[in-house]
Parts: C-alpha cells; sequence; structure tokens
C-alpha cells in the first residue's frame, strides 16, 4: 500500500499495536480500532470504529459532531475531543469533553458553569437527553503522527481518572 509503514513516528510501536494483545496460531494479534462482538451462534457482528462515535443512552453519536458544538459554546476554548467512558460499575457510557483552553494560564476556569453551557447547547443542537458528565481540561490532546485524536488514549486517562477518584 502506498504511503503505509511498519513503524510509528511518535510512538512504540509495539506498545501501541501489540501489547497485551492475545496469540492466536502462534501469533499476536494486532489491535485496531474496529469493534466486533461475537454472537452466539458464532459469527461476528462489525459494529464500526470505536474511536468515532459512542453510544449515549442508547443514541449512536459522531464524536465530531459533538465537538463542533462544544468547540464554538466558548472563545476561550480552542478545541475539544469527546468521549464515551463506561462506569467502572458497568452501564451505559457517560460523555466526557476533554478541553484544551486558548490561555493556558488561565488557572481556574469555571468548569460547572462550561458543563452547563456545554449541556444547553448539546441538548438544544442535538438531542434534549445528552449530558456532559464531566470535563477533563488538558494542555494539549493526544495525537497520531498524521495529527488525528486518540480517543483510545483520552479514553483510558479518563479511566484511569475513575479509578483514583469518583467522577
Amino acid at each position: 500500500m502506498f504511503g503505509a509503514s511498519n513503524t510509528l513516528l511518535n510512538a512504540d510501536h509495539y506498545d501501541v499495536y501489540f501489547k497485551g494483545m492475545p496469540v492466536w496460531n502462534g501469533k499476536v494479534l494486532r489491535r485496531h480500532g474496529d469493534v466486533f462482538e461475537l454472537t452466539t451462534s458464532g459469527y461476528y457482528h462489525a459494529h464500526g470504529r470505536a474511536d468515532d462515535t459512542m453510544n449515549l443512552g442508547g443514541i449512536k453519536v459522531s464524536s465530531v459532531e459533538l465537538e463542533r458544538i462544544c468547540n464554538a459554546v466558548d472563545n476561550n476554548i480552542l478545541e475539544t475531543a469527546a468521549v464515551g467512558v463506561p462506569p467502572p460499575g458497568g452501564g451505559p457510557e457517560r460523555l466526557v469533553i476533554a478541553v484544551v483552553f486558548k490561555d493556558s494560564r488561565d488557572s481556574a476556569p469555571d468548569l460547572n458553569k462550561l458543563r452547563t453551557s456545554f449541556n444547553s447547547a448539546l441538548q438544544k443542537k442535538l438531542n434534549p437527553f445528552f449530558k456532559v458528565s464531566h470535563i477533563v481540561p488538558v494542555s494539549s490532546l493526544p495525537r497520531t503522527a498524521t495529527n488525528k485524536v486518540m480517543r483510545r488514549v483520552l479514553r483510558q486517562q479518563v479511566a484511569q481518572i475513575d479509578q483514583n477518584s469518583k467522577i
């Protein structure tokens, strides 16, 4: 394939694609971004990209759609990333928004006020049942070499915060 490579420029190739994956027929399986379900009849059902959509209250929604609305809520926002995070005990995904502020020196933005603004905009423009459960301020969003946001990494970071404190 033209443009394909077998190494990463800004990360450890093994850690990203193979670490923690099961072995099948003597080979370590490669991680990818698609979600598959093994049905009770033995067939696989493809659910699409794990990083690009989420299921909020039974409604499948695009992360990009949520981010477009959240980016326009406040002039101090440089960019946002929306991720669906399952609670530690299981249950429906919670919507968490990672926010990069234009002025990182502003040490105490009012996150509750911002969350209320996000909720209002999302409920008015997308769905009245969508609700932001938590906002995580970050200095920058994790990105691939091709500048795509790595939502999987954000989801892992939020899950780690979940284990240390309840959000």
